[in-house]
């Protein structure tokens, strides 16, 4: 298999994927001797995807493992797997970093648990997995919530995608179509540009309103559709939202109680937003930022009936915004916050980093062009949230 440029998430500069692995393993050998532990082995697809800066380990998109596990020791970077999944995880999944990684892989039929693997490569007992040990999964989770120049580059091209594509699907929303049917042309447009739909919602009408997580089905719409995806590509997750409203009477518009209700979600989210640039604050404290700014707008106990969001890399959500969450908000990372009010969401995707003189700044990087949009000023920064998109047919 000589010519793998098909690889689409892996098309830009190869140089810059390994150099970013080679700084991964760097800092997890770190995490290793301060663990002191001779070998440390990531089964879960999340970590896999992150210290090989891209790869996908799974098979079955809907479970946390995968179908190999990377091994690091102190000298050597392993892929633990099988024979069937060996040549596919080496070959494709880590284009570019083939001399950096030796392969062990058993016979399917025969195949020993990582642990068993990887014990047997360190000649010692002393390996942590990520899967069974608590302490190693929580400190490589903060390790790869903060994003590297590598991975903010993803981003922005993930966000970028994913903008226009749920804008572009949900400006073509018409009377009649079913759920499915607006699922389907977000899916295709999704795989088209390399990128896998992880969550897909879908709702019209009622279930807007009713339904927080509404997975597709075949309703067909009147009038409201919200579109939400979740879409990952090289490993990192962006998810967006947008409503449209469609009125199909000579200046009908969209109802007063429903633009006072997206009003009252942008607030939350612009606050939200804004507040991300303040380095250190805790879950628990931006779970209260969000209720207080639910209460300023009138809809004081919204917050109850769906999680508001929170920091995104190789999970939709590495952490949300809750008091029993012990994370803290920082640079370099991207956020998802998510607020919502029966009837509407709203949602996207923000980097936070410093600029050239230093200050923290936020750029929301799933924006859909040409989208209608409000702008909330809060305290020094002006945040610009998408409105319900109305059309008329």
């Amino acid at each position: 298999m000589n010519d793998l440029k098909y690889m689409d998430a892996y098309d830009h500069d190869l140089s810059k994927r390994k150099a970013d692995f080679l700084r991964k393993v760097a800092d997890l050998r770190n995490l290793m001797q301060e663990l002191r532990h001779d070998a440390l082995v990531l089964s879960l697809s999340a970590n896999f995807a992150w210290i090989t800066s891209g790869a996908r380990s799974y098979v079955f998109m809907a479970t946390e493992g995968g179908a190999g596990s990377i091994y690091v020791d102190a000298k050597r970077v392993a892929v633990l797997t099988n024979e069937i999944e060996g040549h596919r995880l080496v070959n494709e999944e880590m284009r570019g970093l083939e001399n950096e990684i030796i392969l062990v892989q058993d016979p399917w039929h025969a195949q020993r648990s990582a642990v068993d693997m990887a014990k047997e490569l360190a000649k010692s007992d002393k390996v942590a997995v990520d899967a069974s040990d608590a302490d190693l999964a929580g400190r490589v989770a903060v390790m790869r919530s903060t994003l590297t120049s590598y991975e903010i580059e993803i981003f922005r091209n993930l966000g970028k995608d994913c903008g226009e594509i749920i804008g572009e699907v949900a400006r073509g929303v018409r009377p009649t179509m079913t759920e499915w049917e607006i699922a389907a042309q977000l899916s295709a447009k999704m795989w088209e540009r390399g990128i896998t739909p992880v969550v897909m919602l879908v709702a019209a009408d009622e279930r807007v309103d009713n339904i927080r997580h509404p997975l597709p089905t075949k309703k067909r719409v009147k009038n409201k559709a919200m579109l939400v995806i979740c879409g990952q590509r090289a490993g990192l997750i962006l998810s967006t939202t947008r409503v449209v409203y469609i009125t199909t009477t000579p200046n009908a518009t969209i109802p007063d109680d429903l633009l006072r209700r997206h009003e009252a979600a942008t607030y939350v989210d612009a606050v939200l937003i804004a507040n991300t640039r303040t380095a250190g604050i805790k879950a628990g404290d931006m779970l209260k930022i969000a209720q207080d700014a639910y209460a300023a707008k009138g809809f004081d106990g919204e917050w109850k009936f769906h999680h508001q969001g929170g920091c995104a890399a190789y999970k939709s959500r590495e952490w949300v915004a809750n008091p029993s969450v012990n994370r803290v908000t920082g640079l370099d990372q991207a956020y998802a916050w998510n607020p919502s009010v029966a009837g509407t969401k709203s949602e996207d995707t923000v980097l936070c980093y410093a600029n050239a003189e230093g200050k923290p700044v936020v750029d929301v990087i799933s924006v859909s062009p040409d989208w209608p949009v409000i702008e909330h000023t809060i305290g020094d920064v002006t945040i610009a949230r998408p409105l319900i998109l109305q059309m008329q047919y």
